[in-house]
């Protein structure tokens, strides 16, 4: 589960497209409680290290 960067509320979101850049899949998210959209990123490196984070629209 992913918090909101806007309102912190965690497990109301919603996947509203999902892709594929370089290593990471990519989901955008809308808020159920704010309805504000964000990007979830998440993937393993070609090293192995793994990586997650979320960029506000």
């Amino acid at each position: 589960m992913v918090k909101c960067p806007y309102c912190g509320r965690e497990g109301s979101e919603k996947v509203v497209k999902s892709w594929k850049f370089r290593f990471y899949n990519v989901e955008r998210m809308e808020c159920g409680g704010c309805g504000k959209k964000y990007n979830r990123y998440k993937g393993v490196s070609s090293r192995g290290k793994a990586s997650e984070f979320v960029i506000r629209l």
